[in-house]
């Protein structure tokens, strides 16, 4: 719990039980849930918590950094709790996310004139698919 607390103080969040458990929720899983899961999950704990302040939680998280949020096709935001540097794999049958090891290489592929005065803070790979489950489906199924 105190590696969670040293997390929000270092990115300057306040520190209540609610955050703490949201952050331990997001550190605990690797299915990519969505806030509705995570308020399922965090209200077994904390009863009175509401959804609406998981939602501004995990929004308040994501702009500092602490999450990643993942938009997999017209599908409501999942958050991924893992934010060192990889890709996702998105099934575009089941919406499954998959992580996969990815570092970006150094420096970009575009000129200074391609990127027409925008700059760059991150980068993320998306690489969107079928995976082997849906790939067995007949089209009924699918």
């Amino acid at each position: 719990m105190q590696a969670l607390m040293d997390k929000l103080r270092a990115q300057r969040i306040a520190v209540t039980p609610q955050r703490l458990a949201v952050l331990a929720s997001l550190q605990s899983r690797r299915d990519h849930p969505t806030a509705e899961q995570i308020y399922q999950e965090v209200r077994r704990q904390l009863p009175a918590i509401s959804f609406n302040t998981v939602y501004k939680t995990l929004e308040v998280f994501y702009r500092k950094g602490l999450v990643i949020k993942v938009n997999p096709l017209h599908e409501v935001a999942r958050y991924d709790g893992e934010t060192c540097r990889h890709a996702h794999l998105i099934c575009r049958g089941c919406h499954h996310i998959i992580d996969l090891d990815w570092e970006p290489a150094e420096g970009l592929p575009f000129s200074p004139q391609d990127l027409k005065g925008f700059q760059v803070e991150n980068q993320s790979l998306t690489l969107w698919g079928v995976c082997p489950q849906c790939q067995q489906k007949t089209p009924k199924e699918a």
